[in-house]
This record gives C-alpha cells, structure tokens and sequence, in this order.
C-alpha cells in the first residue's frame, strides 16, 4: 500500500510540474513585454482557533481552542507576507510565528497544558493564466515545539519539523473602485503529511492617490495531519486551525 501511494505521488508531482512548466513557457512572451516588478510586503495577524489532536505520553489528547481561548493564550505572533509580480510571474514568502499556551483537554489519564510554539513558511512560485486567475507550486514548511504539563507529573518536550510540496490556485477581481476580492486555495501532492489542505478567502480596501495601500480582511483554514515517532515521544499534529485575518499592505 506504501509502495502504492509513493508511485501516484511522484507520477501526481511529474503530472503537475509539467502543467506549471507548459504555463510558464506559455507565458514567457507576455512577460517580457511587463513593466517591470511590483514588490509588496503585508504585515497580518491570523487569530488562530484550533481544533484536533496531539499526543502526549503516547496518548492522543484533545486540543479545542477557539478565538476568544487564542486571544487568552497568545504570548506573541509574528506574520509577514512579501510578493514579487511582474504581471505574468510572481513569487511569495510567507512566515507565520506563534507562541500559545493551551489547556488541553482530558482524554484517558492525561490532563495538562501546553506550552505550544508554532511556525509555518510558505515559499511560492506561481503564474498567472489569465486575469482572473494565477497558478502557482511551492513548499511549505511546518515546525512545532511543544511542551506538554501534565498535572503532578514532569513536563515533556514534544516536537517535528516537515515539508510539504504544494500546487495550488489563486482568484482575484475587482468589486468597485476601491474593494477588490481574491481567494486561494491549495493541497500537499508530495511531502511528509499524511494529508494538508489551505484555503482563504479574502477582502481588499484600496487606499492611496495610486491605490498603493490596502487594508485586508479575510478567512484562513488549514488543516494538516502530520505524524511521526513512536512510543512516549510519538508526535501527532491532527488538526485545524482557522479564523480571521487582518493585515495591511504596501505595494511599491
């Protein structure tokens, strides 16, 4: 069964990258007659909610923390987007650093918190087929340290890094003089979780004499299944996390 979806995943990346490729050669006339490139850099907060499991002494154990539980827990967040556009190609990094403090829910013998540090980075390389919608592919990297309280007992460090290889698709258009819309959403075809799925949504208010600026407004949901280890030091990240997002944007 291993050997099975390790086959249909390399001939899914082949199949993949060779459609990201022909668009991108397909596109290769357009782009030399651009303007140039268009750089842009958006601070942003995404107050998480989360809800699935992790383990902890080998046990699966609940995690359920919604906006209001975040915004108790939060210690820091850090998010920054930066994009580079010529009109026909673009490229993305994106990095997310959260620091929460969670309670997590009893479950067999287990009650205890966690203190949870969390970080994802996104680095995209994308097209655009036409001027409605863009393609894009990439990685995605995912690290979590955990550190799990159980009550009466000593703490235990928890923890993994991964990768995830991405394809994806992003919508755009404008709503009126000053409000644009665009979404994005985007799936794992080759990495190490078992399974990852991104989606977003999201509202733009232009603002500037040249509509520089925008202020933005949106929905985030990610959901990853990753897992590694075994016995008391397993580490499982089965989970969703979303909520808003709120970000500005300067486009220069």
């Amino acid at each position: 069964m291993n050997n099975n979806i390790s086959r249909y995943r390399k001939s899914l990346a082949c199949l993949l990258t060779a459609i990201v490729a022909c668009s991108f050669m397909g596109s290769n006339a357009v782009a030399q007659d651009g303007d140039g490139w268009d750089f842009r850099i958006t601070p942003y907060i995404w107050f998480m909610s989360i809800e699935g499991e992790t383990a902890a002494l080998g046990q699966n154990v609940d995690v359920d923390a919604d906006f209001s539980d975040i915004l108790d827990a939060l210690n820091v967040a850090l998010s920054v987007n930066f994009e580079a556009n010529n009109g026909t190609f673009f490229f993305v990094l994106d990095g997310m650093y959260s620091d929460l403090e969670l309670d997590i829910e009893p479950n067999s013998f287990i009650s205890a918190s966690a203190e949870t540090q969390i970080v994802i980075f996104d680095a995209l390389v994308g097209v655009s087929i036409s001027e409605y919608f863009d393609l894009y592919t990439g990685v995605r990297y995912n690290s979590q340290d955990i550190t799990v309280i159980p009550t009466m007992l000593p703490s235990v460090e928890l923890g993994d890094d991964w990768l995830d290889y991405l394809i994806g698709v992003r919508a755009k258009a404008p709503v009126s003089d000053n409000w644009a819309f665009s979404g994005r959403l985007d799936t794992a075809f080759a990495g190490d979780s078992r399974s990852m799925f991104y989606f977003e949504v999201m509202f733009h208010r232009y603002f500037g004499r040249n509509k520089n600026m925008h202020l933005d407004l949106g929905f985030r949901f990610l959901t990853v299944d990753y897992e590694s280890g075994s016995g008391l030091t397993r580490f499982l990240w089965d989970v969703d996390q979303y909520a808003p997002v709120v970000g500005y944007s300067w486009t220069f």
